[in-house]
């Protein structure tokens, strides 16, 4: 586990379960990943089931963020599971990197959240690794301006790795080719009972 000087709940929370994601699986083992950190255990193969999603539209080229929320809402409605899903695109004129930060900063300290980011590989870890990817907003630490991840391809990326919340930003804001559209985060968020 990386150390922080401030210990962050949601990478506490993060630590305590592992995945791996399938090839090109990124956006649905990210999506399970995050209902299990928030006490709803999931599976990857729970949300190909309860949603009907063909196989073939994640393992061909990938799902957009867009796909990926429309996902969520039919996993959240089929399964009757008390999660809101919010989307945000970074091409939205409220996403600016202010907003971005002040987001994470907030983020990674809430229990009832958990933050899936869309981003471009080759920018978050600047070097030529493969294209968009998801992965979890683990924490964040204001005084050095770096954000923690928590990986889903950990085999590939390792499991927790850091990222200058500026750069990430940039990678966020890269526009997905499948969708022409920039990529961003989704939020998932438990409901108050």
């Amino acid at each position: 586990m990386i150390e922080s000087p401030k210990s962050s709940k949601d990478l506490e929370r993060i630590s305590m379960v592992e995945f791996q994601q399938p090839i090109r699986c990124c956006n649905v083992t990210a999506l399970a990943y995050g209902l299990t950190v928030l006490g709803f255990p999931t599976a990857i193969d729970d949300i190909f089931y309860a949603t009907r999603l063909p196989v073939s539209s994640v393992l061909d080229d990938g799902m957009t963020l867009a796909e990926t929320y429309d996902t969520a809402l039919r996993l959240m409605r089929t399964s009757k599971l008390p999660v809101s899903v919010r989307v945000v695109h970074f091409d939205r004129p409220e996403a600016t990197l202010s907003w971005f930060k002040n987001e994470m900063a907030r983020a990674a300290s809430d229990p009832q959240d958990i933050h899936l980011l869309n981003f471009n590989v080759n920018i978050a870890h600047d070097t030529a690794l493969g294209g968009g990817h998801f992965a979890l907003l683990a924490d964040y630490d204001t005084e050095t301006g770096e954000l923690t991840v928590g990986d889903v391809n950990p085999r590939k990326y390792t499991r927790f790795w850091k990222c200058p919340v500026e750069r990430m930003y940039k990678a966020c804001v890269d526009k997905d080719s499948a969708s022409d559209r920039s990529r961003g985060l989704l939020v998932l968020r438990k409901e108050q009972a």
